[in-house]
């Protein structure tokens, strides 16, 4: 390796590319959660008190959202979201809602305006949703026995019949 530095120290460009691109791989070999893998690893308490991770949480399917009140989709999304969650917490269908927001009051104040049917926690250091690898909102994890069942990116109607189907079908497999 000393024979490459010495060699491109004539072209100090090179040698800094050479330095960037070796310090950046082990980063790119990072492991991002996929279908099928298991859920990265977190435990909290919700807004309402209810402790969530992803093995033990209340019920069959853990139906894990990250968003933030300054994202347009996230915030058109959470209707639809709190609806899905009043239908389905009788199938033991449970929905938590991680917001990203680093302003404690502007979150506290949109949940109150809004009045969601659907547990919610703040996470201004973004630790959960980075472990997901999650950087763009709104990223909704489907989570079945600490297992991630199915990722849906972006804001979705999830009252439409494609993802209730889905749900329905996944939250009575055991």
């Amino acid at each position: 390796m000393t024979w490459v530095i010495t060699r491109f120290t004539r072209y100090p460009a090179i040698l800094a590319m050479l330095v960037l691109v070796g310090g950046f791989a082990p980063a790119q070999s990072d492991h991002l959660p996929k279908e099928g893998d298991p859920a990265p690893a977190f435990s909290i308490t919700t807004d309402r008190g209810k402790r969530i991770s992803p093995g033990v949480f209340g019920g069959n399917l853990l139906v894990l959202n990250f968003w933030e009140t300054s994202c347009v989709p996230c915030v058109k999304e959470m209707r639809s979201l709190s609806d899905f969650a009043r239908k389905f917490r009788s199938e033991q269908v449970v929905v938590v809602a991680v917001g990203g927001d680093e302003d404690a009051k502007k979150y506290r104040r949109f949940l109150r305006d809004h009045r969601m049917a659907l547990e919610t926690y703040r996470d201004p250091d973004r630790r959960i949703s980075r472990s997901f690898g999650t950087y763009m909102f709104p990223e909704t994890y489907l989570i079945r026995d600490g297992r991630i069942i199915r990722k849906v990116v972006g804001a979705i109607d999830w009252m439409s019949t494609d993802i209730t189907a889905f749900v329905r079908a996944a939250a009575v497999k055991k």
